[in-house]
């Protein structure tokens, strides 16, 4: 094969901006839009999920923003969120952030796991029960090792697979918001909106002042946006890296449009304290019962089904990319993450990948409330990448030379975004609470010992006094997490 046929190969292979935005939609949506009105009544009455949305649509907006001024103030930078972490403070930051990245999207896919076999147990009523019972167990990790062999195929099959996955996802929300719409009632939608009184007609409780219910909401919508970063840690797949800011910021738009409708529709059907208390995935029976048919619930199952492959294919993609540049470029990770096979896919990364998501899996059998276990994980996980990036934001706004002129972004606008966005993140993390930021710590001190073979290997020097100190840090959290976990 010559050189051009390579490079014509090579380009073939990568994603155009269709395939960048459908990669943010369902890494973003997954499982959570179909449980949407159940998991956001839980904490919040009518008023206090109206502000949610909209305190989550301008603080993940800072957020999806600081990715988009780093992907265009730092194209080069190919896994973003790694590279920020690297070059703003240092190779051990790097790893932290990667680290922490890949086991927090390991959960996440053992999450869609187990929600996949607890879906399928409408199909075959008590064969998968909890979605992680022996038969649940053997099932995910079949359809896990399903997925990862369609990966491994490249990525311009998977993401024509999840294109299509996610075209069904919409269309199925689409038909949903509709059927709301046609039953919307304002009485219902405005009685006892601040969830002040106890309607036990209506399955209403108090469930505090509005500031509290919105603190409650935080964790769900930090599950429900995860995945805002999609585009930036697959920028090294992108057709044109030039459209990576512009898919992030069309994603967030789709997402927090179809939430928002999804979430305040619902409540003008049925008062939170109906709809706290439906089984999930709760839009199934909200059709099912506006529908006056099961087929409503066949509908939303299937839709789910495709809706959780899509965004598993999604973090399948994404955890694999960061170890992989972390490994060839920098000797963060072990030499053998940096290998990439013939069709551009880092092969061992995504195996490596696997092979956690099947030992989570295994956990999850023993843990009765698997799911939300597992989201928490995911949710409290997420911030550390997440503040790392924007402090990197920070930094470069306040050196001369770092933004180029002509460039779309000014520094004073930059260092604004990137500090409201890290103030923003700040309170997602405090939401979580102490006890599971420390037990999600244990993760990341975990994957010392990794960093100090692969500094190893590659004759590396292994820590500077700032990340000597940085490295215990974390191991006393992890210790402090360890006596949370048992106490």
């Amino acid at each position: 094969m010559d050189d051009a046929e390579r490079a014509k190969k090579a380009e073939a292979g990568k994603m155009g901006f269709v395939g960048l935005v459908a990669l943010c939609v369902s890494a973003m949506v997954g499982s959570g839009v179909f449980d949407l009105p159940k998991n956001m009544s839980q904490v919040a009455g009518v008023n206090a999920q109206l502000i949610a949305w909209i305190t989550t649509a301008i603080g993940i907006w800072f957020i999806a923003e600081t990715f988009v001024i780093l992907s265009d103030v730092k194209p080069d930078l190919q896994a973003g969120l790694y590279k920020y972490g690297e070059i703003g403070f240092g190779p051990f930051t790097g790893f932290f952030t990667a680290w922490g990245y890949f086991v927090c999207e390991c959960a996440a896919n053992a999450a869609y796991a187990v929600l996949t076999m607890s879906t399928l147990d409408y199909f075959f009523p008590g064969t998968f029960t909890g979605g992680n019972n022996w038969p649940s167990v053997i099932g995910a990790s079949i359809i896990t090792w399903l997925l990862t062999a369609l990966v491994l195929r490249g990525v311009e099959v998977s993401s024509t697979v999840q294109k299509f996955a996610t075209a069904i996802m919409l269309a199925v929300v689409v038909v949903f918001l509709v059927t709301v719409i046609s039953h919307f009632n304002l009485s219902t939608f405005t009685t006892n909106a601040n969830a002040s009184q106890a309607i036990p007609s209506r399955g209403d409780k108090p469930m505090g002042s509005v500031m509290h219910q919105l603190m409650g909401t935080m964790m769900v919508t930090l599950w429900l946006f995860g995945g805002v970063e999609g585009a930036v840690v697959m920028s090294g797949k992108a057709r044109n890296p030039k459209q990576v800011p512009k898919a992030t910021i069309t994603g967030f738009i789709i997402c927090i449009v179809m939430y928002t409708l999804v979430g305040m529709l619902s409540l003008g059907v049925y008062s939170y304290g109906q709809l706290a208390h439906l089984t999930s995935p709760s839009t199934a029976y909200i059709l099912t019962d506006l529908w006056h048919s099961t087929i409503g619930r066949d509908v939303i199952t299937v839709a789910l089904l495709f809706a959780v492959f899509s965004s598993w294919i999604s973090w399948i993609q994404m955890l694999a990319e960061l170890p992989q540049h972390a490994a060839s470029e920098d000797g963060a990770f072990p030499r053998a993450f940096a290998h990439v096979s013939k069709r551009n896919v880092p092969d061992f990364s995504v195996i490596m990948a696997t092979l956690v998501i099947q030992v989570i899996i295994i956990i999850a059998h023993f843990d009765l409330n698997a799911y939300q276990m597992l989201l928490t994980v995911v949710g409290t996980m997420t911030v550390p990448p997440y503040l790392i990036s924007e402090m990197y934001l920070i930094k470069i706004s306040r050196k001369d030379g770092e933004f180029a002129k002509g460039a779309k972004h000014s520094p004073r606008k930059a260092m604004i975004i990137a500090v409201l966005a890290l103030a923003y993140t700040l309170i997602m993390g405090v939401s979580a609470g102490i006890k599971y930021t420390a037990i999600a710590f244990i993760a990341y001190a975990i994957g010392i010992p990794f960093y100090i073979w692969a500094r190893k290997q590659y004759n590396k020097p292994m820590f500077t006094k700032g990340e000597a100190v940085f490295a215990i840090i974390i191991v006393a959290v992890a210790v402090y997490g360890i006596y949370a976990l048992m106490a």
